[in-house]
């Protein structure tokens, strides 16, 4: 081994724990913005209190690696102490943050920190591990393999994340790699040592991962509420005809307005589970058949809207698609009306026509479609 190769495995101790206390501190101050603005901030205090203590054996490392001066006994088992209980506590945040359903109980918890009290006091009574000018603790060590197994094993009945399960795993062939090369190899083989070196890295970069991955999930899902009708799947009626508004700036366009026929009724005979669901799958209809041509929204209670370009289709034949599904494929019927774009250029008044064709269609025998062009002059008159 050349004497570069040997002075760059002394610098890996103090680079990997410099890098890790980088991506630690940049974790921790997310956490604390996010926890400023979140409701349950006894998750977010739980975390920023694990981070901080996954952090105490990096800056331990960088310390005794830039000084080159012997660590007290005591200040090594609470180093390797703190990676242990930092761990546990990671654990359950993530769990917590993760498992949605799932009511986690801070019992088990308790049970691991008491066991890794339980070994801490043993490794009193035990004598250290002495490696070169490092000393290391088998019974602390042991513990932190076995909790690793154990999450491996009780998370798989948990839905986590894979980049979760990633993060584990990591853990797990650091702390094989970390067995070895103390208590096996002594430090001698440096392609273990470079390994084990490294694996934290990875590690710590995984959890930011995590924070940040369900940080945009949560934003996401905000996101889609404001916009999405919770019940249809449809949007919602102010971002309808924000984007109708923005499809008819660019070319000619057509709402279509449908109504459930007898829909209080069904509600009234059936109930609402069975009249909530013919509500879903005639969203669904809508919401197929305008996909490759506009946009669907939820106008109120019964009443859904489609947007649609018409300059590669013709409305009266997609109108008429949906309403031969809706017969077709659920217990249900619809009244349906249209209006274009050539009828009115200003969005409201588009809505309104198609109001009108479609309450045409339901006192004249429901279950049919009916154009705004033809209707009676009459009842045009009265717009």
């Amino acid at each position: 081994m050349n004497l570069t190769t040997t002075n760059m495995i002394a610098l890996l101790p103090f680079i990997s724990s410099m890098i890790c206390c980088v991506i630690l501190a940049i974790t921790l101050l997310t956490s604390i913005k996010i926890m400023v603005s979140y409701r349950n901030k006894q998750v977010f205090i739980l975390l920023i209190s694990s981070l901080i203590t996954a952090g105490l054996p990096q800056l331990l490392n960088l310390y005794q690696v830039s000084t080159q001066q012997q660590i007290p006994y005591l200040l090594y088992i609470i180093s390797t102490m703190a990676v242990i209980i930092s761990f546990i506590l990671i654990n359950f945040v993530l769990m917590k943050m993760y498992a949605v359903g799932i009511k986690l109980r801070i019992a088990p918890m308790i049970m691991l920190l008491l066991g890794a009290a339980a070994a801490f006091a043993a490794s009193f009574f035990v004598a250290p591990y002495e490696i070169g000018a490092g000393l290391a603790f088998p019974i602390l060590d042991f513990y932190m393999f076995i909790l690793i197994i154990t999450m491996l094993v009780v998370t798989r009945q948990i839905d986590m994340p894979t980049s979760y399960y990633y993060s584990l795993l990591v853990m797990f062939i650091y702390q094989l790699g970390l067995m070895l090369d103390r208590y096996v190899f002594e430090w001698s083989q440096a392609w273990l040592h470079t390994l084990v070196e490294l694996l934290p890295i990875m590690y710590y970069a995984i959890l930011f991962y995590l924070l940040l991955d369900w940080v945009m999930d949560r934003l996401l899902s905000t996101y889609q509420s404001a916009i999405i009708d919770g019940l249809t799947g449809l949007y919602i009626r102010r971002h309808f005809q924000k984007k109708l508004q923005s499809m008819m700036q660019r070319k000619p366009v057509a709402v279509i307005f449908c109504d459930i026929d007898n829909f209080k009724a069904l509600n009234d005979t059936k109930g609402h589970q069975v009249a909530d669901e013919a509500l879903q799958q005639v969203a669904a209809i809508l919401k197929e058949e305008v996909a490759p041509y506009g946009v669907a929204g939820r106008y109120g209670g019964e009443e859904l809207l489609g947007g649609i370009a018409i300059d590669s289709v013709k409305p009266m034949a997609v109108a008429e698609k949906i309403r031969a599904r809706v017969e077709l494929e659920t217990i249900v019927t619809i009244s349906v009306g249209f209006s274009t774009s050539k009828e009115a250029t200003e969005l409201m008044l588009l809505v309104k026509q198609a109001d009108e064709a479609m309450y045409f269609s339901k006192t004249t025998g429901k279950n049919k479609v009916s154009s705004y062009r033809s209707l009676p002059a009459s009842i045009k008159q009265k717009m």
